[in-house]
């Protein structure tokens, strides 16, 4: 927990300084829109409660004080005399000293691999500790796939039955079933002709994110083997962020040109056309790594300049030799009854080409429902409420 030893106001508001030596300062309209007590916010929902824009830009505290050992700085206001107390976490976190409570790294911080700093495939999840642990009221197997979504970006499951019904119970854990034009719970094989994409097919798929012409597209990217009776076909597995990192540390002009240059993305059949862009690499308002969004194989057409085009094509091409580098492959080998459950904004996923037959089922879900889930699993602090 955060601790302030000293507090001081002035004209513009109030001083702060932190246990650790760090100083902030908090503007008085902020800190008046920003009251923690119940006649401001609401205690239950977090929902505002003050009149945000009936507040007199010049206002000012009249008295400032220490409250709880530093934990509960407190400012009375003199139009009312209203006393407002503040958290010291929820005022550390606004001011950039400690981690806040959408900040999902907090308890469960990534661990980003490539060849460079290979990972070794984990042992499977075993489908019945998801059952177990939900039959008696804990979440032990579903925290285990949550932990390694966080930390390396996927999870694998095994011992669970090759059927629809199945499927959807394991899937359903993970988060709602997001409805696209694949459906909810959809088919992958070289059977289905129903779409017009190389997902559909036995060809060797070169690792991409899912959905590029999706304004938002899906965070969580499940698939369930069903049936598998040949050879290849196993699944490829890269650290999208990892490989952004290198380039960042790289590559520094390459890594801004793939940060600011939006790439569309398209998906045409007869029934519908849809198109969406964004950076191949899209970063935070503190420049943190956000999504990393590359499939090559539905970028569609656009023009940027002779220079910040030719630019932009040695950025992508870059990136995309980075991504084909064997030693930055994990490769996954699913049969029946496993499932793979992974990042789709930060890993990119492939196929080796195979012979025979190969079945599997999948679905997607919201990335802000992954992130839900994490904050409820208690990997972060949660809503700091009065």
């Amino acid at each position: 927990m955060q601790a302030i030893t000293a507090i001081a106001s002035d004209d513009e508001g109030l001083a702060l300084r932190w246990q650790n030596g760090t100083e902030s300062h908090f503007s008085w309209l902020w800190l008046r829109d920003h009251d923690q007590g119940p006649e401001s916010l609401d205690p239950s929902t977090l929902q505002r409660r003050v009149d945000t824009f009936a507040l007199d830009e010049t206002l000012r505290g009249s008295d400032c004080a220490i409250l709880e050992e530093g934990r509960a700085p407190a400012v009375t206001w003199p139009e009312n005399g209203l006393c407002s107390r503040y958290s010291a976490d929820f005022l550390a976190a606004m001011a950039g000293i400690a981690a806040g409570d959408w900040d999902t790294l907090a308890g469960m911080p990534q661990r980003i691999w490539s060849g460079r700093s290979p990972l070794k495939l984990q042992d499977p999840v075993p489908y019945d500790d998801i059952l177990s642990g939900a039959a008696s009221g804990g979440q032990e197997g579903l925290r285990a796939c949550f932990e390694r979504l966080q930390r390396d970006g996927f999870a694998v499951i095994e011992g669970v039955q090759t059927d629809e019904a199945t499927a959807r119970e394991l899937f359903n854990r993970f988060g709602y079933i997001r409805e696209t034009i694949f459906g909810g719970v959809w088919g992958v094989s070289a059977d289905i002709t129903d779409y017009e994409d190389s997902a559909y097919s036995t060809e060797y798929l070169e690792p991409h994110t899912d959905a590029t012409y999706s304004h938002d597209a899906p965070g969580l990217q499940c698939f369930l083997c069903l049936e598998f009776d040949g050879k290849g076909g196993e699944s490829i597995l890269v650290d999208g962020f990892a490989i952004a990192e290198q380039m960042r540390a790289e590559e520094p002009e390459l890594f801004r040109v793939l940060s600011e240059v939006p790439v569309p993305g398209r998906y045409i059949d007869t029934r519908q056309h849809l198109r969406a862009e964004r950076p191949a690499i899209r970063l935070d308002g503190q420049g943190r790594l956000l999504q990393v969004s590359f499939n090559n194989y539905d970028r569609a057409p656009f023009w940027l300049g002779a220079d910040r085009m030719k630019a932009f094509y040695r950025a992508y091409k870059s990136f995309h030799d980075r991504i084909v580098e064997r030693d930055n492959w994990l490769t996954v080998p699913l049969r029946p009854g496993m499932a793979l459950i992974f990042d789709n904004w930060r890993l990119l996923h492939g196929r080796m080409a195979y012979s025979g037959k190969r079945t599997f089922c999948g679905c997607y879900h919201n990335h802000e429902d992954f992130e839900s889930a994490l904050r409820n699993l208690g990997w972060s602090k949660g809503p700091v409420k009065s």
